[in-house]
């Protein structure tokens, strides 16, 4: 079922065509659906770190878009591909499999779902595509934390928080999946979509 964590989104088939971007992880897989105009249409996440194994997990993202079909009529899937190779520090090499698998499934059903071949966004392409830059000599905050700070900066949305008042990590996969359904847009407008260095 969609959880409260929607905007706007609508009631019955709306037959104006949008745009889904996933953010696709084993813990949580954020989900951004934007109009023709790249307006906000819905901004949510399904949490997976509950499941017990890798099954399950599959089976609560494909009720997802089960429910996400019945409401909104899709044009494109942009999906932010996964890491292609071992990072020191960053993954480790069991991480890139686990995530590899799980990402190869999820774009599959997202497939399945809509009967809609998915395009896979580099993760640094699609930064660039929106104008996001990263000061990575500034160390006061992660990157997924700059990410959220520019996406709160470019639309107005109610975050789900903490009941410390710190917004919860969630926040960061929806911010991701932000960033690639935008700059799928981008580059869909601007004939890059599938060029080789995507």
């Amino acid at each position: 079922m969609l959880s409260e964590n929607q905007m706007n989104s609508s009631l019955g088939l709306n037959t104006t065509s949008k745009f889904l971007g996933l953010d696709i992880s084993t813990s949580c897989t954020g989900i951004c659906i934007l109009d023709q105009d790249k307006q906000l249409v819905l901004l949510d996440n399904i949490r997976l770190d509950k499941c017990s194994d890798f099954f399950e997990k599959c089976v609560e993202v494909k009720k997802y878009l089960d429910d996400l079909k019945k409401s909104h009529l899709i044009q494109n899937i942009f999906i932010e591909q996964d890491l292609q190779a071992f990072r020191p520090g960053l993954s480790s090499a069991a991480t890139i499999n686990t995530l590899a698998r799980f990402n190869g499934a999820v774009t599959f059903m997202a497939y399945q779902t809509f009967m809609i071949r998915p395009d896979l966004i580099n993760v640094t392409k699609a930064r660039s595509a929106v104008g996001l830059k990263i000061n990575h000599k500034d160390k006061s905050k992660t990157t997924k934390e700059k990410i959220f700070d520019w996406v709160s900066g470019e639309i107005t949305f109610d975050w789900p928080k903490k009941k410390t008042g710190a917004v919860k990590t969630s926040c960061y996969d929806m911010s991701d999946s932000y960033v690639i359904c935008r700059a799928g847009i981008n580059l869909l407008n601007d004939g890059k979509l599938n060029e080789d260095d995507i």
